[in-house]
């Protein structure tokens, strides 16, 4: 019999005309098969068919429940093979293979994916059936391609995989039915009706057309909507040599595409970002609802108590859920959705990830194939702490972070040692608390686990993560729906949990090889939000609405009139693409003539927008967000198009008619066109901005909350009650009742106050420090001072006060001894002292680099300063009580080199290429062209001031007479001292022993300020900031003033902050 196409004007109802044409094949039949894409459309076809008393001899299928039911009736006993499985079996299977046997394919999840999903589809076309394997008579394609070759070849090896363990793949399943059929026909599939199917698979054809070739009947109703559909199954059924007729079912098959039984007319809502959509929707919400009580109470025949039903579509409706429920629980709405989550996504299921992944990272830089910095920090240890499937506490997971961030020296073994003092410390405090603690019978298992997976048994891991999962109260997976996640997480992990211990094992698959694909489980949870008076926290025993969260597919599933109103959500481009499946399966899905027929992504949305706005007994809103939140455009999708346009459509068509009305009655005219005028602002989209910014981000909408005024301070400004804690102070003396006078500051901290206010109060007062160990130059500069401390240390030991060009051979071999052992120490020093530890062969390569560097350093300190000899090595002067510019000073100074005449030179080491901008001149020297010297300038200061602080300091602290206050540069191929100096350690010629390369000093040619009246008349000036300091100034320097040029400040690089007063 030839398979009859009807076109049908029905919704998700059954109509009329098609339980007429159900009853009439059961009739001629005695059966009939029913085939619908879902479960959910089966049901109401049931329900309807029962209604009008047709519903005996009908059985109710879905394309896969009916391939089932025929197998069970006619295969060969072999079981069909899910998803899971076939992803599990070709997973065991690239594992096992070498890279040269999987070539030019990649080892990878998606490698797995792929063959999975051809083999789902199209696995007789390269390996035939199972009768045509047992006989060697499979008709392999040719493939075109290496890469193809690869894929037919493990294709085949996966269906000789199948042929032994006794399983079979639905497609091929499905061909052999259609064999089956061709030869006998079954009386339960004379007749087939095939109802609301927009994907009909290349199996599915198959056997429709042999139930239709055998004397069968075979009816396919099509929506109007699939008009598009009707040539493509045509040509189909005419392929496969099967007759064919279209005709329409019924009169009204000509009616509009869009929500034919729709008398609302739909409103569409623009919003301007994101940062408006939850509140935005959520008024949207609202305002559906009062409209709809409205118009019940207004009716009599519907009962005003009622809960109004709103219906919310979205294609991610559980995330918009999540953002919704609590602005619709303060306007006392209640609301649900159900959510399917996979392991993926479940706390579980990342944790478990991210584990596997570190420790994988771990083992290859304990071998030695992968560098450390693979793994350390290892965030991922600190997330895992901090999930609450751990059964640890924030508080232990931010120690554990800060321990493992501050030392590069971490080990593995240090690692799970970490991890199993975390997991006894809260394992002890848990046992110490009280009954009442909720936390009290929660297991830790932060070690446990990691243990588990590092010693390769994962299902020890998952069962240790679900015994936490199940102690758990549902507060700690959230306050809304932690219920609802707590229990999903159970179940997710004893479905992994079961697979790998059962599952793998009847399908004989490794558990390393199942691991990677339980991924893919995926379980539904129920989630629901009860209304609340936001005041008050009660919970609202009677909701004004219920709202459902819901996703488009599902919608449209709905019978019309289902709910009171629908909102549409995010109906843009991004939500709703209209993409075309592409890529290696559609390809070889085509070369081997296994194509489907499959209603194109246009025409499919709208049926199902159509069917879903049915759903609706009174209004119909659309809602998009224009911009995201870089302002770029967000273009809206298809179907939002397609309804404006026919809604302006509609209104200029009741303008023309209102025109034409104007001519017989004006009076008429002018109330008729008033109502049109009315819908057609309905029609119109309204817009909607971020302005709001309280509403926007309050889950009440700013209901009930107090808005007050307050005055701020002056940008760059302390209060009058901040200032006096500026300056730390500390009491002189042990008595209660002794004056407060301020603690010991440093050089580095009245330089970087002098330089620049702000930057000082940034750095040294708010504090915003990394707690991460680096790889930088402080640390290079660490290791470098420590090294030249210790080789300077060792040089008297060797019999040598200091290095000269007789000893430089012997103090270039001290120094390989000391560079090594100083790498060794710092390998052990704790975080906070900034050691410099390589984790790769780059920063091992950078170290090496230091090396020479420094050889250059002691030849240049061979032919410098030829008198003097380092005396003070990281000499720290805090215990001796030196005062400068009125405050207690101390620190640590890298190194003093003196004299026979007890003269003594300051010197600081800077780990960097060039130290030029150090140099300082005589200020008093005046510019030939302008007559004018800095000196002129009563705040004038040197833009670096640490070594001449330092050089007044050893003048009072040892009696030294500083001559010079000079900074060392260690980095670069050429190492040089500059600063300030007295004439007489000026160079005059190569190679005198003085201060190589140093041309000017105090007092300057043509100057008459020597070196200690530069030390004091620094001091003088610095004694003027602090006492602005003391002030309370933090202001950043003046853009415009000399100064500005030296102020380094990286927290205010314009000079000055703008603030914005609205």
């Amino acid at each position: 019999m030839p398979v009859r196409i009807y076109t049908t004007n029905a919704g998700a109802d059954l109509s009329d005309a098609e339980a007429a044409l159900l009853a009439d094949l059961v009739a001629r039949h005695g059966r009939a098969v029913l085939l619908a894409p879902t479960f959910a459309e089966l049901d109401l076809c049931r329900h309807d068919a029962a209604e009008v008393g047709v519903s005996l001899g009908i059985d109710y299928k879905t394309p896969s429940s009916w391939l089932r039911s025929l197998w069970e009736l006619l295969g060969d006993g072999r079981g069909f093979v899910d998803n899971l499985q076939r992803q599990m079996l070709f997973s065991d299977m690239v594992a096992r293979l070498d890279d040269a046997d999987l070539q030019p394919l990649s080892r990878s999840q998606g490698t797995v994916r792929m063959l999975a999903r051809m083999a789902r589809d199209v696995l007789p076309g390269v390996a035939g059936t199972g009768a045509e394997r047992c006989c060697d008579n499979v008709c392999k394609p040719k493939p075109r391609s290496d890469a193809e070759a690869r894929v037919f070849e493990l294709l085949c090896a996966y269906a000789r995989g199948l042929d032994r363990r006794d399983m079979v793949e639905p497609c091929e399943a499905a061909d052999i039915m259609a064999g089956a059929l061709a030869d006998n026909l079954p009386a339960c599939t004379r007749a087939v009706c095939v109802r609301g199917i927009t994907s009909f698979t290349h199996g599915l054809l198959e056997l429709l057309s042999a139930v239709a070739s055998n004397g069968g009947e075979v009816v396919v109703l099509l929506a109007c909507e699939q008009a598009a559909m009707r040539e493509d199954l045509a040509a189909a059924f005419d392929a496969r040599g099967v007759l064919f007729e279209v005709a329409p079912l019924d009169e009204d098959a000509g009616a509009p595409a869009i929500a034919p039984k729709s008398v609302v007319r739909p409103a569409f809502v623009e919003v301007a970002g994101p940062h408006a959509r939850a509140r935005v929707y959520a008024d949207v919400i609202d305002k559906m609802v009062k409209a709809r009580k409205e118009s019940k109470v207004n009716d009599a025949a519907s009962a005003p108590v009622d809960p109004v039903r709103v219906l919310v579509v979205s294609a991610r409706a559980p995330q918009l859920f999540g953002e919704l429920a609590a602005r619709l629980a303060a306007r006392h709405v209640a609301a649900e959705t159900a959510e399917f989550t996979a392991f993926s996504q479940s706390i579980a299921g990342r944790q478990f990830t991210a584990l596997a992944n570190l420790i994988e990272r771990m083992k290859a830089a304990d071998e030695g194939t992968a560098s450390k910095t693979e793994w350390w920090p290892a965030p991922e240890l600190t997330d895992w702490i901090y999930s609450p499937l751990s059964g640890a506490d924030a508080a232990s997971a931010r120690t554990f972070d800060k321990n493992m961030r501050l030392s590069r020296s971490k080990t593995t073994a240090g690692v799970k040692s970490l991890l199993q003092s975390v997991q006894g410390q809260v394992r002890g405090a848990r046992k110490a608390a009280s009954d009442e603690n909720w936390f009290k019978n929660v297991p830790c298992v932060v070690s446990d686990v990691f243990q588990a997976l590092w010693r390769d048994k994962p299902v020890t891991a998952l069962k240790a993560m679900l015994a936490v999962a199940e102690a758990l109260p549902d507060r700690a997976l959230g306050g809304l729906d932690g219920q609802a996640r707590r229990q999903a997480e159970v179940a997710l992990l004893r479905h992994a949990i079961d697979i790998l211990m059962n599952d793998a094992r009847a399908l004989d698959v490794s558990q390393a090889a199942t691991v990677p694909v339980l991924d893919g489980i995926r379980t539904k949870v129920d989630k629901r939000s009860t209304a609340y008076d936001y005041e008050t926290y009660e919970v609202d025993r009677a909701p004004r609405a219920q709202v459902r969260f819901t996703s488009l597919a599902d919608a449209a599933a709905l019978r019309p009139g289902s709910y009171d109103a629908v909102l549409f959500a995010d109906v843009d481009l991004d939500s709703y693409p209209l993409s075309h499946e592409e890529g290696p399966l559609a390809t070889l899905t085509a070369e081997l003539d296994r194509s489907g027929v499959t209603l194109e992504p246009a025409a499919l949305l709208r049926v199902r927008f159509g069917r879903a706005m049915q759903a609706a007994r009174g209004p119909v809103t659309l809602a998009r967000v224009t911009h995201d939140r870089q302002a770029r455009e967000c273009y809206p999708a298809a179907v939002w198009t397609e309804l404006r346009a026919h809604a302006e459509a509609a209104d200029a068509a009741k303008a023309a008619d209102a025109d034409k009305a104007a001519d017989a009655d004006k009076t008429a005219d002018d109330a008729k066109a008033a109502d049109d005028a009315k819908a057609a602002d309905a029609d119109k989209a309204k817009c909607v901005g971020e302005g709001d910014i309280v509403r926007d981000f309050d889950p009440a909408a700013g209901e009930g909350l107090k808005r007050e005024r307050v005055t701020c301070e002056a940008p760059q400004h302390l209060s009058a009650e901040a200032v006096p804690y500026l300056v730390l102070r500390r009491r002189d003396g042990e008595d209660e009742d002794a004056p407060l006078v301020p603690r010991l500051t440093s050089a580095s901290q009245i330089e970087a106050y002098s330089t620049c206010p702000l930057c000082w109060f940034v750095s040294y007062r708010v504090k915003p420090q990394s707690i991460d160990a680096g790889f930088g130059n402080m640390e290079k500069g660490n290791f470098v001072h420590d090294v030249l401390e210790h080789l300077h240390a060792r040089l008297p030991q060797e019999g040598m006060e200091r290095v000269t060009p007789m000893n430089l051979p012997r103090a270039k071999e001290l120094l390989h001894e000391v560079f090594a052992e100083t790498l060794a120490e710092h390998a052990g020093k704790r975080g906070t002292e900034g050691p410099l530890v390589p984790l790769s062969p780059v920063e091992e390569r950078q170290v090496a680099e230091i090396l020479p560097q420094l050889e250059g350093v002691l030849a240049y300190e061979s032919e410098a300063l030829a008198p003097f000899a380092p005396r003070y090595l990281e000499f720290a002067f805090n215990e001796l009580q030196v005062e400068y510019a009125g405050w207690p000073l101390g620190g640590r100074i890298d190194r003093v080199d003196v004299d026979a005449e007890n003269r003594a030179v300051v010197i600081d080491y800077k780990h960097r290429s060039g130290v030029e901008e150090f140099k300082l001149a005589d200020p008093t020297v005046r510019d030939e062209e302008s007559g004018e010297a800095p000196i002129d300038d009563p705040r004038w200061l040197p833009p670096h001031t640490q070594t001449l602080i330092y050089a007044q300091a050893m003048r009072r602290a040892l009696g030294l007479d500083t001559r010079a206050a000079l900074y060392f540069s260690t980095k670069g191929g050429k190492p040089a001292l500059r600063g300030a100096a007295s004439a007489e350690l000026l160079e005059e010629e190569r190679g005198d022993g003085r201060i190589p390369g140093l041309k000017k000093g105090f007092p300057g040619e043509g100057g008459n300020m020597d070196f200690d009246a530069l030390l004091d008349r620094v001091e003088t000036g610095i004694a003027e900031r602090l006492r602005e300091l003391e002030a309370g100034d933090v202001a950043a320097v003046d853009p415009t003033s000399a100064q500005a040029a030296h102020a380094r400040c990286s927290y205010n690089h314009e000079g000055t902050f703008v603030r914005r007063d609205v």
